[in-house]
Order: C-alpha cells, then sequence, then structure tokens
C-alpha cells in the first residue's frame, strides 16, 4: 500500500513517526525545503513532492492529509474524485456545509474517509466509555472536561481566515469529542467566550454548560489563554454509584511532539479513588493504523466521520450560545 502524506511540519511529523513503522510506501509533500531535506535524512521515503499539484497526481491508494483547517475541505474532497482513500487531521472542516460534503464525497466515490482524532483512540478514555455504558459508576449525573495552555505560536494557527474558529476549533475540539463521547447526545447548551492574551485572531477561552438528553449535566472549560496552568484531572465523571476521574500522577505533562515513547491523551482512569492498571497504547498508532486496515480489508472505518462533524457541529453550538 503507498500512502502520500501531504504535509510535514508540527503534526506532520507524528503521522509520519506513525507511518514509518508500519509495512506501507511512504511518500511525501511540503513547501519547506528545509523539512523536505530533514525528513528524507530521517524517514524511509520513496518520493518527496514540492509541488501540490504533482502530489496530487501520485498514484498513492491512501492520502494523509495534514493541512490548515481552511483548505480541508479542499483537498480531500479533490483526493476523493482521484479515487483515493482520505485520512484527515481534525477538525473535520471549518463549516458544517463542508464538512458534509465531504462526507458524501466519500460515500458517492466509494473511498475510506476518516478523521485522525487520535483522543477518540486513547486508551483511557475508550475505558472510561465501556465503564460508563456498563454501569460501573450507575447512572451519569455529570461529566467534566478540560484543559487549559498558554498558546504562544504563530503562522496560520493565529490567522481567523485560516483557523476558523479559535481555540475551540483547534485542540479544543479534542476535548469535546472526548467528553461527547462520556455523556452521549446533548439537548442544550449555555456558553461563554472570550479573547485573552494568547496571539491568535479568534477568542481563545470558552466555557460550557451542556444538558445531556440522559439527564446528566456537563461542563467543558478550555483555554489557550492560561499561563502557568495547574496539573488538574482533564476529566471526572460523576454518577449514582461513584466516580471516574482522570489521575494526574500518570497524565502527560507535554505536547505530543515531545512525547518520548507510547502517544496518549490522557492519564489512568481512578475508580472510586483507586487507580486502574491498562495497557496504554499509542493513539496515533492505533488510529492510523486501524484506518489502513480498513482500507486493506475493505471494512467501515474505526471512527465513523459522522462522529467528527458532531464534534464540529458543538463548537459551532457553543459559539452560538456564546453569542447570545
Amino acid at each position: 500500500m503507498k500512502v502520500l502524506l501531504i504535509g510535514a511540519n508540527g503534526f506532520g511529523r507524528l503521522h509520519l513517526d506513525s507511518l514509518n513503522r508500519m509495512d506501507v510506501d511512504i511518500e511525501v509533500f511540503a513547501r519547506n525545503a528545509d523539512a523536505l531535506k530533514e525528513i528524507a535524512g530521517n524517514y524511509s521515503i520513496s518520493h518527496i513532492y514540492d509541488d501540490l499539484p504533482a502530489a496530487l497526481n501520485s498514484d498513492a491508494d491512501v492520502v494523509d492529509i495534514v493541512l490548515p483547517h481552511n483548505m480541508h475541505r479542499e483537498i480531500a474532497v479533490e483526493c476523493m474524485r482521484r479515487k483515493k482513500h482520505v485520512l484527515i487531521e481534525k477538525p473535520i472542516a471549518t463549516e458544517i456545509t463542508d464538512a458534509v460534503q465531504m462526507i458524501n464525497a466519500g460515500k458517492h466515490e466509494k473511498v475510506k474517509f476518516m478523521v485522525a482524532e487520535q483522543y477518540y483512540f486513547d486508551t483511557s478514555a475508550n475505558w472510561v466509555v465501556e465503564a460508563i455504558r456498563s454501569g460501573k459508576i450507575g447512572s451519569v449525573l455529570s461529566v467534566l472536561v478540560r484543559n487549559q495552555r498558554l498558546f504562544g505560536g504563530t503562522g496560520w494557527r493565529v490567522r481567523k481566515e485560516t483557523m476558523g474558529g479559535g481555540a475551540l476549533v483547534d485542540g479544543g475540539v479534542h476535548f469535546i469529542d472526548t467528553f461527547l463521547n462520556f455523556g452521549g447526545e446533548y439537548s442544550g447548551v449555555k456558553a461563554v467566550s472570550s479573547k485573552g492574551i494568547s496571539p491568535i485572531e479568534e477568542p481563545d477561552t470558552t466555557m460550557s454548560i451542556f444538558s445531556f438528553r440522559s439527564g446528566a449535566i456537563g461542563f467543558l472549560y478550555y483555554s489557550w489563554s492560561y499561563p502557568h496552568a495547574p496539573l488538574v484531572p482533564g476529566f471526572e465523571v460523576v454518577g449514582t454509584e461513584g466516580t471516574i476521574v482522570e489521575d494526574v500522577n500518570t497524565k502527560p505533562n507535554a505536547d505530543f511532539k515531545f512525547m518520548k515513547g507510547k502517544r496518549y491523551a490522557f492519564g489512568l482512569p481512578v475508580l472510586n479513588g483507586k487507580p486502574v492498571d491498562i495497557d496504554i497504547a499509542d493513539a496515533f498508532d492505533t488510529e492510523i493504523s486501524g484506518f489502513l486496515k480498513s482500507v486493506r480489508e475493505d471494512t467501515p472505518v474505526p471512527m465513523d466521520p459522522s462522529l467528527a462533524l458532531r464534534d464540529l457541529t458543538a463548537v459551532k453550538d457553543i459559539y452560538s450560545a456564546a453569542s447570545v
């Protein structure tokens, strides 16, 4: 199988780390000459492109897209029209209409399409989902998911036209995915958003309260405007018969690109005060290998793109509620 990676900076390197461990023929497109030179020296690459139209003419079976958010729909749909299976970094798109067009293009062209949402494949998060479903803490009363940091980046992530939704549509969409996987469908949202000290043009902090259809309530807090953020649990789930929280002692305290060894989103779960011993998997390896397996075996992708659309819809609902 041949995989074309489009975009080799930042998260593209994390995808490349995983692909390099798999039985695939890797091609890479990047505009940055220095990045291409470094990649060629450190990874097993069969072909390198510095021209996007030429890259799109590749005979690759799969295209792995890691580009600015505002480019997702155009490049993904073009690849699908060329009968290529598409894996794309989150968010699925910046607009719901674009996301729907991408999903429909995958169905029409009969190719596999999935959003690379590594939090969906996080071992601890999945253990919590199964614990909730199996009733380990009874009926869920409340779900709290939060993440706070100080963002000091530059480039396309600071600009509204390329970002398309501020901190919440970028890093925040990961935690929305976890939040909704824990809480389920919701019936209402109340929210506030603000622009703090980060360099981005759009809101960098949001706080929202969800009413879940199950009767539970949810609190979601995400900020890129929090200097010297304390180490606190990223999730807390309270039920009628117990609680599940993230163990801060096993919580990863660095961005994925700085993590050594296995890359994962959350620390181990603590059930009713007792840490749960589970074998943590590499979230990037799991999502990418799972997608490639679905291509090889012609089976459903491990994360249905409708879930990525759900997550983007929640972003829009939060911002809509915040503007009232």
